[in-house]
């Protein structure tokens, strides 16, 4: 699957982060939208079926990553915290399939891990 053709979801209720992820990704050839909560991303992985959900985690990622696997069980997930360790591999390897990526990293560590996850789809 080429990146024009992987459709991703950027889930992040901050405006600014969002845009900046979806634009550097757009510039790489994704095809990407934004929602900022969990509520939203439900209308739109109807209407635009992405590959690949990019969930930005704030103060309770476990929580956050369970509601998403919940709803969107087989979708793939590209997981943004800060975190690291012991507990997040735990999320990880419960939620599957998922990737983890920390955006202190870059915005290219991130691009790295949305076409990891792409090819669990």
């Amino acid at each position: 699957m080429d990146n024009a053709s992987i459709r991703v979801l950027v889930i992040d209720e901050n405006p600014t982060s969002a845009g900046d992820l979806a634009s550097f990704l757009s510039a790489h050839h994704y095809d990407v939208s934004t929602c900022s909560a969990l509520d939203g991303a439900r209308s739109a992985v109807s209407s635009r079926r992405p590959h690949v959900l990019v969930l930005a985690t704030k103060d309770h990622p476990h929580a956050e990553v369970e509601e998403v696997r919940k709803v969107y069980p087989r979708l793939p997930l590209v997981l943004l915290t800060e975190e690291a360790g012991q507990e997040l591999l735990l999320d990880v390897e419960a939620f599957a399939p998922a990737v983890p990526a920390c955006p202190a990293r870059g915005l290219g560590h991130i691009e790295s891990a949305v076409e990891a996850a792409a090819h669990f789809s």
